[in-house]
């Protein structure tokens, strides 16, 4: 980076560390009901996604002998995986402690709904709320951050492939994230281990908890293979699964990778001005159905924040950030496309560099 690009960027980013609002003025700004989860509306939206998940496999049972049946399984497929998608959400809910204002409750429900699909809650949890803590950091962010030359070179070739291929990682990206984590910062950052780098030690019980839970759900899964077929298990949670694999890489890869979002290294970086690179989308109909996940900004700097209360939310904090509030209405494939090609020519950046900007093309 030239020397008269890189001071007028500090130059900017100092400005911009002084223009934004603090995190106690956006938070003053939010109606306070909107930080108080409701456990009755909670479990609503629990008993609402798992009947829709029940009715969904009730549907391609029914029509298993049916001419019909092969049209029906994609239908299927994409329903069923959306809906674990939904689930994941509210299990994500349930670690961010925004589910309920009773961790004992946040804790169970979050188990028993992620380890349905097969994601470790307190790992997955303990990684996430690092994320949250360092987004626009790419000195500590944890996902689909910018990697400095120094750190590629410690990535193995294959990781570097993926890396590089940004459309492979949307089935089986959240997969390998949770076995061998992401970039190479660390050496050993399993979500499945409690040796792991991610954890500190007094979170080795949790890890253990959510790991046992998993190998149960994963018994069941071998049992139901010996009663029902390999390929009906495959057809009725294996594929759906992919597919929510796929929607979760996509809505984190568009929220964090729009062109135009900055990354910072720790000294230009500080919590609001990272948080204010997510970008909000609209999802159309599939919004309700994935509980405004597309309200990004606010969640990543609230948490707190009930997925039904977003929207509110959000619409609170429009006048008071302003420019600085980042929309894209543009249609979920074009994006895709779009950032897809700009991430994977740009997914590494020079040592040392102190503000990186994700380019328009």
């Amino acid at each position: 980076m030239c020397n008269s690009k890189y001071s007028g960027l500090q130059t900017q980013v100092e400005q911009e560390k002084r223009d934004i609002p603090s995190l106690l003025d956006l938070k003053k700004a939010i109606p306070s009901h909107c930080f108080k989860p409701s456990l009755a509306i909670s479990l609503y939206y629990v008993f609402k996604d798992i009947f829709l998940v029940i009715l969904f496999l009730f549907i391609a049972i029914l029509f298993y002998d049916s001419p019909l049946y092969f049209l029906i399984l994609p239908l299927y497929w994409f329903g069923q995986g959306t809906m674990f998608w939904a689930i994941f959400v509210l299990g994500h809910d349930c670690g961010h402690g925004s589910f309920s204002a009773y961790p004992a409750i946040n804790n169970v429900v979050g188990h028993l709904l992620h380890s349905a699909i097969l994601v470790p809650f307190h790992p997955w949890r303990i990684s996430h709320r690092k994320h949250h803590k360092n987004t626009g950091n790419y000195e500590k962010d944890e996902i689909f951050y910018p990697m400095s030359e120094d750190e590629y070179r410690s990535v193995p070739r294959l990781s570097r492939w993926v890396y590089s291929n940004t459309f492979f990682m949307f089935c089986f990206g959240f997969p390998i994230y949770l076995i061998r984590g992401y970039g190479g910062k660390m050496k050993h950052a399993s979500h499945f281990s409690s040796s792991s780098e991610l954890f500190k030690k007094e979170e080795r019980e949790l890890v253990k908890t959510s790991v046992f839970s998993i190998l149960a759900v994963i018994g069941l899964l071998t049992s139901g293979i010996f009663h029902f077929g390999f390929w009906n298990i495959v057809c009725f949670y294996g594929i759906p699964y992919l597919v929510f694999c796929s929607w979760l890489l996509v809505v984190t890869f568009l929220h964090h990778t729009a062109p135009g979002a900055q990354w910072y290294d720790q000294s230009s970086w500080s919590y609001v001005l990272g948080n204010l690179q997510c970008v909000n989308r609209v999802y159309g109909w599939i919004e309700p159905i994935h509980h405004n996940i597309g309200c990004h900004t606010v969640h990543h700097l609230f948490p707190a924040i009930p997925h039904y209360r977003l929207r509110e939310a959000d619409l609170a904090l429009a006048p008071i950030l302003g420019s600085y509030r980042k929309e894209d209405n543009c249609s979920t494939i074009s994006s895709l496309w779009k950032s897809f090609r700009i991430w994977s020519r740009n997914h590494v950046i020079p040592d040392n560099t102190k503000v990186f900007v994700l380019p328009a093309e």
